[in-house]
């Protein structure tokens, strides 16, 4: 059986800001394992930026000098 606890919670993103998602952890029982799932309103700025860094990921681009 999973317990599970739902927040929500602002994330700040380096390049993108300000990220507002819902938050829900699910636990195993023994609480020896958690899953923390961050989704965002559908069609909302937030959902956008998620949708964006699905694109970017976490690299970095080189700084042209």
């Amino acid at each position: 059986m999973l317990q599970r606890f739902d927040d929500r919670t602002t994330l700040l993103h380096p390049e993108l800001g300000r990220i507002e998602v819902d938050c829900q952890a699910l636990f195993t029982e023994d609480q020896s394992q958690t899953r923390l799932v961050l989704t965002a309103t559908p069609g909302s700025d937030d959902d956008a930026k998620l949708r964006l860094l699905d694109v970017i990921g976490v690299g970095r681009f080189a700084e042209q000098g």
